[in-house]
């Protein structure tokens, strides 16, 4: 690498960190804890994409492949640990989506059923076990009842009502979808920078506002992309829903890939001002055939 493409590529990397480390210092988290996540994803990288396989992942190794000592390799290597008995984001998406689109468990007009939470038939324990790999289903049900995406009755129902899962933005299954969001977008434009020709990357496509919109029309294009959204979003999620391989989260990756589509509404400011300099929304999604990027007046 040139060493003018290095100084772009990293004045990038610095401009992307600056919503992060915003969110970091909010937070108390410090440079030093900071670093050393940033050391565990090189370290990640180089075992997943630079060690051929068969070979050892020793810590001299990797401190090679990463220029980080191989005592802090061995460190971070060494607190790396499971979040056993957790649930994440991925498999409650997976039961939500279940819920919604196995006809096992949709009713008249395609409605969701209000199920038992136990059983060996059509049950909240049931459908848990079907979507999802070793998951307590009362912990799964404990955390969409905490954001009122479920709903337990009395006599030992259960019951949607919310199709979409938004964790809070700063416990632990939201910050974990904070790191799965920007993660999948940072690939998807990695991999259309990797492209050998037009048409052979991922869809990717953003449409800005050349000279920005009034705070009443920012609410009001708020809502309108809240609703086109959502909407957008469900059709596409139906279609996956008909499509998803039955029980592929339990297979290798080369038998079942994962795949979907983002959509935000961002608003860009200049670091450090007060205002908005001017608005914009993306639709960066992760499958298709296409790329670039549409800009236009919204007017």
């Amino acid at each position: 690498m040139s060493e003018s493409v290095k100084k772009s590529l990293l004045a990038a990397c610095r401009h992307l960190l600056h919503p992060l480390v915003r969110i970091l210092l909010r937070q108390g988290v410090s440079f030093g804890e900071f670093a050393d996540a940033v050391r565990g994803a090189y370290i990640d990288i180089a075992a997943w994409d630079l060690v051929p396989k068969g070979r050892p992942l020793t810590d001299t190794r990797l401190g090679i492949l990463t220029g980080i000592a191989a005592r802090d390799v061995a460190r971070i290597r060494a607190n790396d640990t499971g979040d056993g008995g957790e649930v994440d984001a991925s498999q409650i998406a997976r039961v939500l989506q279940g819920w919604s689109q196995d006809r096992e468990y949709l009713g008249p007009y395609g409605l969701p059923l209000e199920v038992p939470f136990a059983g060996d038939g059509t049950s909240f324990e049931q459908l848990v076990a079907k979507y999802t790999d070793g998951v307590s289903p009362r912990l799964l049900l404990s955390e969409l009842v905490r954001v009122n995406a479920a709903f337990e009755t009395d006599d030992g129902y259960v019951r949607l009502l919310n199709r979409t899962y938004l964790p809070s933005p700063l416990d632990r299954v939201g910050l974990e979808r904070l790191g799965a969001v920007v993660g999948y977008f940072i690939d998807t434009v990695d991999y259309n920078l990797q492209k050998k020709k037009q048409g052979a990357g991922r869809f990717e496509r953003s449409v800005i506002t050349m000279e920005g919109l009034s705070p009443d029309d920012l609410a009001a294009f708020d809502q309108f992309v809240r609703a086109k959204g959502q909407e957008f979003l469900e059709i596409l999620d139906d279609w996956l829903g008909e499509h998803e391989i039955e029980g592929g989260h339990k297979l290798a990756s080369s038998e079942s890939i994962r795949t979907g589509v983002g959509v935000f509404h961002f608003i860009d400011k200049s670091l450090g001002a007060d205002e908005p300099v001017f608005y914009q929304v993306s639709l960066p999604q992760a499958d298709g055939d296409t790329q670039g990027e549409v800009e236009g007046d919204l007017k």
